[in-house]
């Protein structure tokens, strides 16, 4: 019986030496690709970057589907504990310095009043908070414009006397805190229409609308959920890089985010052993793989969870070719 306790103990003390060993990169080396234990060289240190004027070395007369954007997979997801929820691990300030220009704002409507929300989580922030940091950021760095998608994420909580539709005129027409802001920044635009160029976005929010609306909408995307399957996510970059130029009615978007029953955390950098490579991995090295081989197409839009610094400068280094022409002129 002695005998077997030991072979117990050593069994179990064996298995923790192996987790430990699994993630012993995270302690013994930079903590700059680390986080909660995960190793990835494209995830985590987007704080890292430094791209808050990136698009001031674009010509204005570019368009907007012609950039190589990096964005966020529910941005303010930064402060929650459960990770299940949680797909971001820097908050908004820090994720537009690195360059981020789309962002993914999921609200829903709690007494009145715009929550954001992960699915049923509250992340603890408002849509006044959102406003105010972007529209801080557009004045301090107005060569800048930044697409918003916002999703009605659930039905309606509480007391409530209007839609959600109606709680965001409200911020954009009548609240004291957003709304001076929200007339200056947000670019109205006609569906109907070509998408804008740089210049006519310049200092301002550009709005993907995922909610119902009584007026004119805004632009939808074209390409909605690319979930987890490496396939997919290639073909959306492969397609936006061979787009024509002047197809200027799509807005190519490819979600590296997880699907259903998969951590967002290890979508993005895989998983703990580092046995299965993370969507930021593959992509990051798909877009380094290209760009030797001579392939500088754009990307589209590149909705990321746990971005980090290396894989949005290769998003943007896609952008090249508009800063050269921007220097022959």
């Amino acid at each position: 019986m002695p005998l077997l306790y030991v072979l117990t103990f050593f069994i179990l003390i064996s298995g923790l030496f192996s987790v430990l060993l699994s993630l012993a990169p995270c302690f013994v080396k930079s903590k700059n690709h680390c986080y909660r234990g995960y190793e990835s060289h494209y995830s985590f240190d987007v704080d890292r970057a430094d791209h808050a004027e990136w698009m001031r070395a674009i010509p204005d007369d570019v368009n907007l589907t012609s950039l190589s954007i990096p964005g966020t997979h529910d941005t303010m997801t930064y402060d929650l504990d459960n990770r299940v929820f949680q797909c971001q691990n820097h908050n908004l300030s820090a994720q537009l310095h690195a360059g981020m220009r789309y962002l993914d704002i999921r609200g829903r409507l709690v007494n009145d009043t715009i929550g954001i929300y992960h699915a049923s989580m509250p992340t603890g922030y408002s849509y006044t908070d959102v406003l105010l940091t972007v529209f801080g950021f557009l004045d301090d760095h107005p060569s800048e414009t930044v697409v918003m998608r916002l999703k009605e994420e659930g039905r309606p909580l509480g007391v409530n006397t209007m839609t959600f539709e109606d709680a965001f005129n409200f911020y954009l027409h009548n609240s004291t805190a957003t709304s001076p802001g929200a007339q200056a920044h947000f670019r109205k635009h006609n569906p109907r229409k070509p998408y804008p160029t740089l210049g006519a976005l310049r200092g301002k929010i550009f709005l993907l609308q995922n909610f119902p609306s009584k007026g004119p909408r805004a632009p939808t995307a074209s390409v909605e959920h690319l979930y987890m399957k490496w396939e997919a996510i290639e073909n959306a970059l492969r397609r936006a890089a061979t787009a024509k130029e002047h197809a200027n009615r799509v807005l190519y978007l490819a979600h590296l985010s997880a699907s259903v029953g998969v951590l967002p955390i290890e979508a993005a950098a895989g998983n703990l052993n580092r046995t299965v490579a993370g969507m930021n991995d593959r992509t990051g090295d798909w877009l380094a793989a290209t760009a030797d081989r001579g392939d500088s197409g754009k990307t589209g839009v590149v909705i990321i969870d746990f971005p980090g610094k290396e894989l949005v400068d290769q998003v943007l280094a896609r952008n090249r070719a508009l800063t050269d022409r921007s220097a022959e002129l």
